[in-house]
């Protein structure tokens, strides 16, 4: 045993360059062996990361639901009426976090029975810290998700992002100028934007009138694709300018 924890202290260090990046919110660990899970649990909370630890299994489900964790990390050889394994199905049948089974048994048919629950991996004791945290970098890495904006218009979903606007259930595609224009006219709903400041802040025009048959097509558009919904409308006032009308 204490050549097991003698494997994780040395190489604390190696953690920041591991876990620097936040790809991972939470972790639940079930470990019996209090060494081994209070020196995986601190090593891993020293770099921001939370984890929940439990030294029992018979509250595992409980507290996984209370938790919620983005991985799970759990141990086998559980010394009690369930293993690591009837635990991990009964996990696998509320979510498909995934789990990440430890154990000192070498048989092949554990193995094989830990694989056999899927988005699974599996890590034989004794073993070293790095290891465990790439495990938990493969399964726990999240691509930042940029959050998609969504305009209310009356009746409308307007989805700049993905250029869309949608209408109950049908979806209108809108060019780039569209999209641009009618953004626009959203900031400044139920105040006039003068056609000038339009061209200008969407064609990067400053003779706007080289780009005014052009504004006025993609108006044309927008009042068709707006038709459905009888409390929006674009007003056009020549020396105000254009106006997304919203009627609450």
């Amino acid at each position: 045993m204490r050549y097991l924890v003698s494997l994780l202290i040395p190489i604390f260090h190696t953690l920041h360059f591991i876990l620097k990046d936040p790809f991972m919110q939470k972790i639940l660990i079930i470990e019996d062996d209090l060494n081994i899970g209070t020196a995986l649990t601190g090593a891993i909370e020293r770099q921001g990361t939370k984890v929940h630890y439990l030294t029992s299994g018979s509250k595992a489900l409980e507290e996984f639901d209370n938790f919620s964790p983005d991985v799970v990390i759990l141990d086998v050889n559980l010394n009690e009426k369930e293993d690591g394994f009837e635990i991990g199905r009964k996990i696998r049948c509320k979510s498909n976090v995934p789990i990440i089974f430890t154990t000192s048994r070498e048989e092949t048919v554990d193995l094989l029975e830990g694989f056999s629950i899927p988005n699974t991996d599996y890590i034989r004791k004794p073993y070293r810290m790095t290891e465990v945290l790439l495990r938990i970098q493969k399964f726990g890495y999240k691509e930042p998700q940029t959050k998609k904006e969504t305009i209310s218009i009356s009746q409308y979903n307007f989805c700049p992002s993905e250029q869309l606007l949608q209408f109950n259930c049908e979806k209108i595609h809108l060019n780039n100028y569209e999209t641009a224009v009618l953004t626009l006219l959203c900031k400044h709903r139920n105040t006039y934007i003068t056609r000038e400041e339009l061209i200008k802040q969407v064609w990067g025009e400053t003779q706007t009138g080289l780009k005014a048959a052009s504004l006025n097509n993609i108006l044309s558009r927008l009042k068709k694709h707006l038709a459905k919904d009888k409390q929006v409308q674009i007003a056009s006032v020549i020396k105000l300018g254009v106006r997304l009308e919203v009627k609450e």
